[in-house]
């Protein structure tokens, strides 16, 4: 049974006449004829008896028109919960180069639109958040995220970066072959990482040397003092200017970064509040 014959239901069993009824829902009085058919066959029985004098509930009728009047109240509960939720502060996760990139010129906006901002290091970390219901929406990598429960819009692409130390015989490149990579050791934080995962996603067959630290602050010293290098994305690089290190792009490979939620509104509202890309 369609979700629309509960109303014109209760409004014939109301006015007692079809023709009143259709004007009321602004429907043709043969169309809504043939809805409460419809209703009466799914319930194979009559639920009205016609006379002369108008249309009235039968026995059974009279039933099903009490518990449609329950349906009808618990929908209308229903739609106003979910308009409070999607109408009441959203919770926000983002990842630091976001913040750093984007989050300035729409901060005020968010924060005068009831958005709580939550900033974690990688997309993973934000997900498990997602998941358990902690936030909302995230804004994070929608590269490698590929579930089919989960809605995404696309927001912008930033590069990824090679930070080295500059007595590296990599100076004065202005990109970076993937290739080269091979000839390093490369720092990058413990997992869950959106940098380890991109290089797990990309180069497992290359068998890079790998080593975690425990914080950015452990990398950056280590790539300082020439014992390797590391990958981050371009907006993080914000945080190595006064390290005295130098930045190369690295050829070929970027990220999307974009929303993630389960609620497709709550994900729209957010995306407008976006400055453009």
């Amino acid at each position: 049974m369609n979700i629309d014959y509960i109303e014109d239901f209760i409004k014939v069993a109301e006015c007692q006449s079809l023709n009143q009824a259709s004007d009321l829902l602004n429907i043709s009085t043969p169309a809504l004829s043939k809805r409460i058919k419809h209703i009466e066959n799914y319930f194979e029985c009559d639920l009205f008896y016609r006379t002369s004098r108008g249309i009235f509930l039968t026995k059974n009728g009279e039933i099903v028109l009490e518990k449609l009047l329950i349906v009808r109240q618990n929908l209308k509960n229903l739609k106003s919960q979910i308009f409070e939720s999607i109408n009441s502060n959203i919770r926000l996760g983002l990842l630091p180069s976001f913040s750093l990139y984007k989050l300035e010129n729409s901060q005020k906006k968010m924060l005068n639109n009831n958005i709580e901002i939550k900033i974690e290091n990688n997309t993973q970390i934000l997900l498990e958040h997602l998941y358990n219901g902690d936030i909302d929406v995230i804004i994070g990598d929608i590269t490698s995220n590929e579930s089919q429960k989960l809605f995404y819009k696309y927001v912008y692409s930033e590069d990824y970066m090679i930070v080295y130390s500059k007595n590296s015989r990599l100076i004065n490149n202005d990109s970076i072959d993937v290739d080269t990579l091979k000839n390093y050791k490369i720092f990058v934080l413990p997992p869950p990482c959106d940098t380890l995962a991109f290089i797990r996603k990309n180069f497992s067959e290359m068998k890079l040397e790998i080593e975690y630290k425990d914080n950015l602050e452990s990398i950056f010293a280590s790539v300082k003092t020439g014992q390797g290098i590391t990958i981050i994305p371009r907006p993080l690089t914000t945080r190595v200017e006064s390290m005295n290190l130098q930045i190369s792009k690295l050829e070929n490979y970027s990220r999307d970064v974009g929303l993630i939620a389960y609620n497709k509104k709550i994900l729209d509202n957010v995306f407008e509040m976006l400055p453009e890309a």
